[in-house]
């Protein structure tokens, strides 16, 4: 179109056409530069994920994206480029790099904006300021002590007790199925309300899924997707087609839950009870927000990890008969009443301590990777540059036949005494370091006590097949847990 003094003005298409060949030819540039140039170029993995990001949202839609990882190290190695800026790591040298206590003078790998979902004031699972979280750990670590939970046993045994009561009630003896996916829910559930809040949430007793439960799943989903939001916007045109209807309602029904539950506590103050509220309140280090941040960290973690870790423990049993009748043989040759059976007696149960274990290896309650930024360091003997994000791939080392016999099997005895002389450094469910899991002790003590009681009480059985339940799981990052249908016969007792 002619202009002024022979200059031409360009028509929108012409606009349009230049405007779209200058981003071709960016993305053309920043490709090469990436897969030829960057210092990550060397590490081998998927090419689309060494030029986008986009990567991880076709890993995320499959479900499957810890498997997907776990290949990639099979067939590349130790460490796998899985984003542009972004290398995973399958060695418990690395594990160690990256998670456990630092030395002095040495900086520390600090937890990435993965762990920000959207929350406005930082929780002890979130938050990326080293000071920040030691002060929140402190506030809540003796809760979690050994010492503590011992002393709040009488209040975990009362929940378990009723749980029983329950599968005896609802499994009519046998004659029903109960979905333990669902149902071990209400027992974690309840434990983590009365602990933390100084009152359960009425699942067990109800013998129904708390409504809390059932959005809970759905708001976890979103605020993962929230990471993926912040990291390439344009993803908010299209995520509303492929997110579970009202996600996003639900994620602020479950912050809004979470407000009101821990401002009814915090106004009930001190009420002569040591639940872990009390125990911020003795403190006074953190403010009524962060107190208040607390509360969806310690239910999700408190509750929807040991239940998983439960129906995997169960569906391996009910896979080995041969697994199953040695812990029988060891619980029921060592109580004579279920009375006897404490937080403190279950301790010296070997063999229940290899099945808790030896399903924890397997089937990990948090089966992806858990991100950091190098501070520019080394990681198993690869200088790794400052802001790269690292992490071990969850699912790869807890299987790799050189760090264990007969990997891919449930083995428990491989934990009992010397057992195959495996590296067990391997296995990290609850991480290791400054960010370990705080509630490892208490996990521990439900998962001990919930399965010497089932073990004592009933005998069990499958209602379907249900051969590849665990693969079935996915990602579990979602916590999308099929269905898990299980019979329990009340024992005999002669």
């Amino acid at each position: 179109m002619p202009g002024i003094a022979g200059v031409h003005i360009a028509t929108p298409a012409v606009g349009a056409l230049v405007l779209a060949l200058s981003i071709i030819i960016y993305y053309a540039v920043q490709s090469i530069h990436l897969l030829f140039f960057h210092p990550l170029a060397k590490y081998p993995g998927p090419k689309f994920a060494a030029i986008s990001d986009l990567w991880w949202v076709w890993g995320l839609s499959t479900e499957r994206l810890p498997f997907i990882i776990n290949d990639l190290h099979k067939k590349h190695g130790d460490v796998v480029r899985v984003g542009p800026n972004e290398l995973s790591f399958a060695t418990p040298e690395a594990y160690q790099d990256i998670h456990g206590h630092v030395s002095k003078g040495k900086a520390r790998f600090l937890k990435t904006e993965f762990y920000d979902n959207d929350d406005p004031t930082p929780r002890i699972t979130g938050a990326r300021d080293p000071e920040v979280h030691a002060r929140q750990r402190k506030a809540l670590s003796h809760a979690f002590s050994a010492k503590s939970l011992r002393d709040q046993e009488e209040i975990v045994q009362k929940y378990v007790d009723g749980f029983m009561q329950q599968l005896t009630r609802l499994g009519e003896n046998g004659k029903r199925a109960l979905n333990m996916s669902e149902t071990f829910n209400w027992l974690t559930f309840d434990v983590i309300g009365d602990l933390a809040f100084g009152e359960p949430f009425g699942g067990i007793e109800k013998g129904e899924t708390h409504f809390w439960v059932k959005i809970l799943l759905d708001s976890v989903l979103n605020a993962q997707i929230t990471f993926l939001r912040n990291k390439l916007p344009l993803l908010n045109f299209i995520l509303p087609y492929f997110l579970p209807k009202g996600a996003d309602e639900k994620l602020k029904k479950h912050r809004m839950l979470s407000k009101e539950k821990s401002q009814k506590r915090l106004q009930l103050g001190d009420t002569g009870r040591a639940d872990f509220f009390s125990h911020m309140l003795k403190r006074n280090t953190m403010s009524e927000k962060e107190m208040m941040s607390q509360t969806s960290s310690l239910i999700i973690a408190g509750s929807e990890t040991t239940a998983t870790s439960l129906s995997g423990i169960t569906w391996f049993l009910l896979k080995h008969p041969d697994c199953m009748a040695k812990l029988q043989e060891e619980v029921r040759g060592t109580f004579t009443s279920v009375d006897d059976i404490t937080g403190d007696s279950t301790v010296n149960l070997p063999y229940l301590h290899g099945v808790i274990e030896e399903s924890l290896r397997l089937f990990p309650p948090v089966p992806f990777s858990l991100p950091r930024y190098s501070p520019g360091a080394e990681i198993d003997g690869h200088y790794i540059p400052e802001g790269t994000v690292v992490s071990v791939a969850a699912m790869s080392m807890p299987r790799d036949p050189r760090y264990w016999k007969d990997g891919e099997s449930f083995r428990p005895e491989r934990w009992v005494g010397d057992g195959f002389n495996d590296q067990k450094k391997a296995s990290q469910p609850f991480s290791t370091g400054p960010r370990a899991c705080l509630g490892i002790n208490l996990a521990y003590l439900e998962m001990r006590l919930t399965l010497a009681k089932l073990v004592w009480l009933y005998d069990w059985e499958l209602a379907a097949p249900q051969d590849e339940w665990v693969r079935e799981c996915k990602m579990r990052i979602l916590w999308k847990k099929p269905d898990l249908w299980i019979k329990y016969h009340p024992r005999a007792v002669v």
